[in-house]
């Protein structure tokens, strides 16, 4: 846990001092804070006081965006001094501010009532936390109370006295009292405490790598103590530039008290440092080889705690935890993985390809994406089915019947099956705490090597992404879930099916994510109509989802798709984790659709990590700089990445074309781009030439603007000062108000249209 002496910051000068087993006492939010979440608060508000029908299949209006990289941010990274309040890990910024009570729980155990509590208290001071990204996804959308919760819309001060939380606040209660450290590095429970059991369960405060870390950390400074008492060394370098405070605290305190110091007293390194200073010139030499002794009494009696703890563990299987607290096995090897790097060697076109994804979004909330760019032929689908392979795991892959001739390189580029004896691999690199997921198969044993297990849920849309009306055409196996990526005849299966058959929460989950992503307004809503089936009730009017246009019904399909898949893992789609590879996103959407597609889809799951690929500029829209990859031949043929790309956010589509993402030299029609160069060229001979007529029929095929706005009032503006060059009887007085009032006729027109 983590801790802060009361009026004291708990930093030096080199390192952040921690006080574990103290509360963390948090300050008072300036004039800079209300003003920040004011309006957005006021929305959310608004939202809440909607009734419970109309909230159901409408998420919280939370701008979770707020949570990063904004002041508010920077307010509640320094209050709990960069560091998790729960694990003591260094947090970086980009993790962004997290919530004590979560914004969407899992509503599983206690009802569908509670799907969206907590969030009316998303911009409340004392729910802001700082958590790291690890205890974020351990944690996930878990928040579990001894009896009921508190009244949706309670005040923060009637949520806290109304409830009995069954995870430690350091911010209000004392650790101390409910946990402590062996020398081994774990942190056990004292006394049985459920609400210590379930804290340390749930956020995984025991897992390997932090049981390493606060090991050496303890055994460093106990050492650093054991030499003082020795030879008087000085022990306040090591003190003070030790993490894990807490927990070396707190087993400095108990060889203390075997040395009949009942409290240490001391709640900030530099405080420690005196007190021991002082201990070290109160005793002489007898008392300092006893307190030296009180290290390995303490030591010795730890590794017989130890052994208690895990002997109890295993015998009792978790006996004082509330059933609620025992998180279901989801059959993945690593479910809430992102990747991080991608390597291909030898997989069809490509010899060898490095792509990096972002470590996290700049400023903004949710999962890194990547979208893939370039020319046709460059490899764009095969990295998709690259990734497929490797996170389904051997053990899937197999099942989707694949051949060499389906993956290999050929060596020759002259033709395309003459096959080499290098195996092919594909080999993802995962987020921290994940073993990669490899891909590998050997022409020469012709078996298929690598990761046996699904590493995370995978799903892969192919270009087409029609569904179809016959029944029974899912298939049950993860592989199934990315078949058309292999094969493009392979149908969605009809939405309406599914649909039809959930009822209560679980519709309201999918119908709230379908808003999100479809171009619907305030009062429309997804409807299971007693006559029509599965319908979308918009501007007033009911139609089934199979009467709905191509482009709708593909959105649609896909959608209810990527739910219906999430939802066996997942009880909450906010915070279900998992890839999802898109080829050719575009298909079939209308350039205002095409424009909001992927922010609409990174909104409605914002944890699952979208990989795409596109031919379209507007697609560019909703991914950050960085995430953005162009894949082009190399002077050899080969399939490499370009580097050194601009910032993709905020250039306009003619921008984008002309830029190195599309690689176009302009965006005029082509024909009449060599009609310019011929007359450039003509002039270039012969400066004399007369061009007047002939290039004013060429400007005049210009449209100048790159917005509707823009052309027609160039258009309107042509016009006036045609007008104006005629004999001045022929300009009416009217004639500037005229084509101010022909503008806005066109831009009131162009709209209608």
């Amino acid at each position: 846990m983590s801790f802060c002496e009361p009026n004291s910051r708990c930093y030096s000068s080199s390192v952040r001092e921690k006080i574990a087993m103290l509360k963390v006492r948090r300050t008072t939010p300036s004039a800079l804070f209300f003003d920040t979440i004011d309006e957005p608060r006021e929305r959310l508000l608004r939202w809440a006081h909607r009734s419970l029908e109309e909230r159901r299949q409408r998420r919280a209006p939370i701008d979770h965006d707020l949570f990063h990289g904004s002041d508010l941010a920077e307010m509640v990274y320094h209050d709990f001094d960069g560091a998790c309040a729960f694990c003591e890990r260094p947090v970086d910024p980009s993790d962004g501010v997290s919530h004590f009570r979560p914004l969407s729980i899992d509503g599983d155990h206690d009802g569908e009532r509670h799907t969206d509590h907590y969030s009316w208290l998303a911009y409340e001071w004392l729910n802001l936390f700082l958590i790291c990204r690890i205890c974020q996804k351990q944690r996930s959308d878990k928040f579990y109370v001894t009896g009921r919760r508190a009244r949706f819309l309670a005040t923060f001060d009637e949520v806290r006295a109304e409830e009995r939380p069954l995870l430690i606040d350091p911010t209000i209660e004392n650790p101390a009292s409910h946990l402590s450290f062996l020398f081994s590095g774990e942190c056990i429970p004292k006394r049985s405490s459920a609400k210590a059991k379930v804290t340390v369960d749930l956020l995984a405060l025991n897992d390997d790598e932090l049981v390493y870390r606060r090991h050496n950390a303890i055994e460093t400074v106990v050492g650093a103590w054991k030499n003082a008492l020795q030879d008087d060394a000085d022990i306040s370098g090591v003190a003070l530039n030790t993490p894990f405070f807490g927990a070396w605290r707190d087993v400095l305190a108990r060889t203390l008290s075997e040395f009949g110091i009942a409290t240490l007293g001391a709640s900030s390194g530099h405080s420690l440092v005196r007190r021991l200073r002082d201990l070290i010139e109160k005793n002489d030499r007898n008392g300092r080889d006893r307190m030296a002794a009180a290290i390995d009494l303490v030591r010795n009696s730890d590794q017989i705690r130890q052994a208690q703890f895990h002997r109890e563990s295993a015998e009792l299987e978790r006996v004082f935890y509330p059933a609620i607290v025992r998180l279901p096995d989801v059959g993945l090897r690593a479910p809430q993985a992102e990747i991080k790097c991608v390597q291909i060697t030898n997989f069809k076109a490509i010899d060898r390809l490095d792509i990096s994804l972002r470590e996290a979004r700049s400023r903004k909330s949710g999962a890194s994406c990547l979208m893939l760019l370039g020319e046709n032929a460059v490899g764009k689908s095969t990295c998709l089915s690259a990734i497929a392979l490797a996170l389904l795991g051997t053990r899937e892959a197999q099942k989707l019947r694949l051949s060499y001739s389906d993956l290999a390189r050929s060596q020759a580029p002259e033709s395309w099956d003459v096959w080499g004896r290098e195996p092919l691999e594909v080999r993802l690199q995962l987020d921290a705490g994940s073993e990669p997921a490899i891909f590998i198969y050997d022409p020469v044993r012709g078996g298929v090597e690598g990761s046996s297990e699904q590493s995370t849920i995978v799903l892969g849309y192919g270009p087409h992404r029609y569904f179809a009306k016959a029944r029974g055409r899912r298939g049950t196996s993860a592989a199934h879930g990315v078949r058309s990526l292999f094969d493009s005849r392979q149908a969605l299966p009809d939405p309406t099916e599914w649909l039809d058959g959930l009822r209560g929460r679980a519709f309201d989950e999918v119908a709230r994510t379908i808003r999100t992503i479809l171009p619907v307004g305030d009062d429309d809503q997804l409807v299971n109509d007693t006559r029509s089936g599965i319908c979308v009730f918009a501007q007033g009017q009911l139609t089934p989802v199979g009467q709905l246009s191509e482009g709708y019904r593909s959105v649609f399909a896909m959608v209810t798709d990527i739910c219906r898949n999430l939802l066996e893992h997942w009880s909450n789609l906010e915070i279900a984790h998992g890839v999802v590879l898109v080829d050719e996103i575009e298909t079939h959407l209308h350039p205002r659709w095409k424009m909001r597609v992927m922010s609409s889809l990174r909104e409605a799951f914002p944890r699952i990590q979208f990989v795409v690929t596109t031919h379209d500029p507007l697609c560019v829209r909703g991914m950050d700089d960085g995430e953005v990859v162009v894949l082009a031949r190399n002077e050899k043929g080969g399939i490499t990445t370009l580097a050194d790309l601009p910032d993709v956010s905020g250039m306009r589509v003619e921008q984008l074309l002309t830029s190195e993402y599309f690689g176009l030299s302009s965006t005029i029609d082509p024909e009449l781009n060599l009609e310019i160069a011929r007359l450039s060229e003509g002039v270039a001979r012969d400066p004399s030439l007369k061009i007047g007529v002939e290039a004013d029929k060429l400007i005049s095929r210009l449209t100048v603007g790159d917005s509707a706005s823009a052309q027609i009032i160039q258009e309107a503006l042509l016009r006036y000062l045609q007008e104006r060059e005629k004999p001045s009887d022929a300009l009416g007085a009217n004639a500037r108000a005229d084509a101010v009032k022909a503008v806005f006729l066109a831009l009131r027109s162009s709209r209608a249209g």
